[in-house]
């Protein structure tokens, strides 16, 4: 079933919509009797779908993931961004009272070579590096080698994090070995090829994006990952500042997408200390842009206009581990 990721919010609660608005931290309007809404999200990819919102106390990222994930299992947050596929594992295996709300970025993997000519696919004699070996990314990057680009025999070299994927891009070795080509995701792609320090600068090549290559093999407009995960209390408690918040997050994707210029001046207007900014989003107003211009959308983030059907997507990996998930971990909105 495709996830269109619409909120449908009671009746009863609509009609509170004639009540007295005020403004939250947010700057979007919302009833007198509502708290504003809290929420958490990794820094990098994701925290570019909230790049207005630098001075909201209520806004929070963090730059270690497995910490935003604990907070599907803690109470203090409204919402919590985190990677789809293994929060709705989460859910469903301990039973939490969040769901599923909208896919925010859809692929931002990317393929660098490290002095490949032609834009070549490795071999088997390539000696390759990727990084979370059998989760989500891992399991696009092997359909792709096996069953896409059909590479036998070719053995991939296994890191924990994209972070230690950017350290061997830069330094163009792994374990005293030349490395050729590493699977790595945005922005740190875009970090390390233009370094001037590392080891690796000006021999570093965008082989393949991921994302394209994906819906080149499955007919999918995108690789689910980052999600909005909604705590299913706030549907009747905060209905209004729900409804502002997606209505305000479609704005910002678009923006993120077609017009980087003005993500780069907000996140100049919340401080001209680039330091600061990439404290607080995982990345600065340069590296933003950069990477988003030209409609490029290296972040991968997921226009408004695109729908993510997530269990099309589980059905085209056919991965035992990973099976498919009911209608009630979802949540439609209407806005």
């Amino acid at each position: 079933m495709n996830k269109s990721f619409v909120i449908l919010l009671p009746l009863m609660m609509l009609g509170l919509t004639s009540c007295p608005a005020s403004t939250d931290s947010s700057g979007n309007n919302s009833l007198v009797n509502e708290e504003p809404l809290k929420f958490i999200s990794p820094a990098g990819a994701p925290a570019l779908a909230f790049y207005d919102q630098g001075n909201n106390e209520n806004y929070v990222t963090n730059s270690t993931p497995t910490n935003v994930a604990a907070e599907l299992q803690k109470n203090d947050y409204d919402m919590v961004i985190f990677d789809s596929i293994s929060g709705l594992n989460t859910i469903r295996n301990k039973e939490l009272d969040f769901k599923l709300a909208q896919i925010i970025t859809g692929g931002n993997f990317y393929l660098a070579g490290i002095d490949v000519s032609d834009n070549a696919l490795p071999t088997s004699e390539s000696y390759v590096v990727s990084f979370g070996e059998n989760l989500i990314p891992d399991l696009v990057w092997q359909a792709l080698v096996n069953d896409y680009w059909q590479i036998s025999g070719l053995e991939t070299h296994y890191v924990n994090s994209n972070e230690e994927a950017r350290s061997i891009l830069a330094s163009g070795m792994h374990n005293g070995n030349e490395v050729d080509y590493v699977f790595i995701a945005q922005p740190a792609l875009f970090a390390t090829m233009n370094n001037q320090e590392a080891s690796t600068y000006g021999r570093v090549s965008v082989i393949k994006n991921i994302r394209q290559e994906w819906k080149a093999y499955s007919g999918q407009d995108a690789i689910p990952q980052a999600g909005i995960f909604v705590r299913e209390s706030i549907l009747t408690t905060k209905p209004n500042n729900l409804k502002d918040f997606f209505r305000a997050l479609d704005t910002r994707l678009e923006n993120a997408i077609n017009q980087p210029e003005v993500v780069r001046e907000t996140l100049n207007a919340y401080s001209s200390d680039l330091t600061l900014q990439q404290s607080r989003f995982g990345f600065n107003a340069n590296v933003a842009y950069n990477v988003q211009k030209d409609q490029a959308n290296g972040f991968g983030l997921v226009a408004p206009s695109e729908t993510v059907d997530i269990n099309a997507f589980l059905t085209k990996l056919n991965n035992p581990n990973y099976p498919s998930f009911s209608d009630e971990y979802f949540v439609e909105i209407n806005y």
